[in-house]
């Protein structure tokens, strides 16, 4: 009967699944549901693809900066810094909370969403040309947490690491528990 039982339980892990193993890559992530857009879209709905280019923008600001830099512990960064910052995912205004590749061409998470892995697009640059790296990704998110406001260090205080995985992949380990949201406020 022993014996029985244990090859019962063995049949029943091996076909099991594996929880945080079985990861989906998509190009977008989304809370609640299906994603609207498909992988490869060009432009979100809302938006005029033939809307004329060039020009001027003006855009006032009520208040005063002293620093360019808008994670500063101390000091007011200068409204409208963040337009020249790309992130890993952008959110779709028509959408309740979905985000697709930005920097990112996918992400990859498990369905217990344990971790995230987003992979960079080849052509992901800096101003100066330069390619946008995993070293850049892990730099930046380790800066904020060490250096920056306070507010970074709560807001992803459940990443337990970040590593890179691949040339162009970066992945962002959890502490345990339910934090469904951490992979789309990473992005």
């Amino acid at each position: 009967m022993r014996l029985l039982t244990v090859a019962v339980f063995t049949a029943v892990l091996s076909i099991a699944p594996v929880s945080g193993f079985s990861a989906e890559t998509s190009h977008g992530l989304a809370m609640h549901g299906d994603l609207k857009y498909p992988a490869g879209f060009k432009n979100f709905e809302y938006t005029n693809p033939a809307a004329p280019k060039g020009g001027t923008v003006r855009l006032n600001a009520v208040g005063t900066f002293d620093s360019f830099n808008s994670f500063i512990v101390k000091g007011n960064g200068a409204a409208g810094l963040g337009f020249i910052y790309d992130n890993l995912m952008h959110g779709s205004a028509d959408e309740a909370f979905s985000q697709y590749g930005q920097l990112a061409e996918s992400i990859e998470v498990p369905k217990d969403r344990s971790w995230a892995a987003f992979t960079l697009r080849a052509e992901a640059k800096w101003h100066d040309g330069k390619p946008v790296s995993v070293a850049d990704v892990i730099w930046t998110f380790n800066t904020l947490t060490t250096k920056g406001t306070p507010f970074y260090r709560f807001y992803y205080g459940n990443v337990a690491d970040v590593v890179q995985t691949g040339p162009r992949t970066v992945r962002f380990n959890f502490k345990p528990g339910e934090n469904r949201e951490l992979p789309l406020i990473l992005g």
